[in-house]
């Protein structure tokens, strides 16, 4: 993981919501010759309480068995306090992948929730099937959601296509279907992206998107170019350019994002993440000015310690959308620290500060996570 992606999860609230999904029926067979591994993460979510006290929210309980890419089995359990006492279970979220053969996999991912009688009843399943063709991987995924009545109804088809002509570029297609006034799936979304590695240091990523109008046309919605220049191991610059349709249909520069990432000769790595938009305030849109406004600056910075512990601390800095005068003015801070504990368990804090109206900057959360070693 880079540390621009280590930044962007810290700045999450949790991200052991994974992705959805519960067990398939069949047991998944062992590969021969295959070492399974498991492994468990418990997160406790703490917001502020009566007076000065943080108070725990939710707790989330992962366990994890991994034979290969192919062959894993996820489940995170979602508890919150009860009413009369002690913890319920919020949500459950499992995901389970089987290798079919040597060109085919399913995943299959689940969500349950409580029903009225609280017992634990599948609310949302996403079913994945991923194909090799040669060089081309055909997934097609499709979404349910249970109906009032506690059946599940198919929601989305998307079908997703991805070719590699040569070591060096990549073609994407994702097509999104959804059922009609009748239940009959029609296209309704469109997109196609391609990345190509123009040499070992640059990286060009573009993308287009397509939406179905009630005539039956798909114009171009959005469009998004992507080029990364890796200046180290450990450095790069990313830069991103958003085009999206204005209100006479042409598509108009609306975001441009900057990233970087550098290390020092200490070891120590900073990140910075720049957003300048056309439209600050998602209400009022801007029809009138052209121009890019810096509407946000994102910083870290990642420093290893001799005892083994990594320490980060994220500053977000945004523009207030109804007073731009201001300037950009801290909203948020995150601080992150991973320690090593016996018997191979790591230990991560995250707490994060937001500022009230009066300037303060006070705890909106801590999370307290320990990650249990394979086995």
């Amino acid at each position: 993981m880079s540390l621009a992606q280590a930044f962007r999860i810290s700045l999450g609230i949790l991200c052991l919501s994974m992705q959805p999904s519960s067990p398939l029926s069949q047991e998944t067979s062992k590969p021969a010759g295959a070492t399974e591994r498991q492994q468990s993460a418990t997160s406790y979510v703490y917001s502020p309480g009566s007076g000065d006290r943080l108070e725990s929210i939710s707790k989330a309980s992962q366990s994890q068995r991994l034979l290969d890419e192919k062959n894993y089995e996820l489940t995170t359990t979602f508890r919150v306090p009860s009413i009369n006492g002690g913890e319920t279970i919020d949500r459950e979220v499992s995901e389970r992948s089987q290798k079919v053969s040597d060109t085919q996999f399913q995943v299959e991912r689940v969500i349950r929730t409580p029903n009225s009688s609280g017992r634990l009843a599948t609310h949302e399943m996403v079913k994945e099937d991923h194909q090799l063709k040669d060089k081309t991987e055909e997934i097609h995924r499709s979404y349910y959601r249970s109906d009032i009545n506690g059946k599940l109804a198919a929601q989305a088809v998307e079908n997703e296509t991805i070719t590699k002509p040569n070591a060096r570029e990549t073609q994407t297609t994702r097509t999104l279907y959804r059922p009609d006034i009748e239940g009959k799936f029609s296209l309704e979304e469109l997109e196609e992206a391609s990345e190509l590695r123009v040499s070992d240091t640059l990286t060009i990523k573009e993308s287009k998107r397509k939406l179905k109008e009630a005539g039956g046309r798909m114009p171009v919605v959005e469009s998004l170019k992507e080029t990364t220049t890796k200046q180290s191991d450990k450095s790069f610059k990313r830069e991103m350019i958003v085009h999206q349709a204005a209100e006479n249909g042409r598509l108009t520069l609306t975001d441009k994002v900057t990233e970087t990432q550098t290390e020092r000769p200490d070891g120590t790595r900073e990140y910075q993440r720049l957003l300048e938009s056309r439209n600050i305030n998602p209400y009022l849109r801007n029809l009138n000015s052209t121009s890019l406004i810096l509407s946000q600056r994102v910083t870290g910075e990642e420093r290893r310690h001799q005892d083994g512990s990594i320490e980060s601390i994220t500053r977000v800095e945004s523009l207030d959308p109804f007073d731009q005068s201001k300037g950009l003015r801290v909203t948020e801070m995150v601080t992150e620290i991973t320690r090593p504990l016996p018997n191979g368990k790591v230990s991560i804090e995250r707490i994060v500060k937001i500022r009230d109206v009066n300037g303060n900057y006070t705890v909106s959360q801590k999370i307290a996570q320990t990650v249990e070693p394979s086995r």
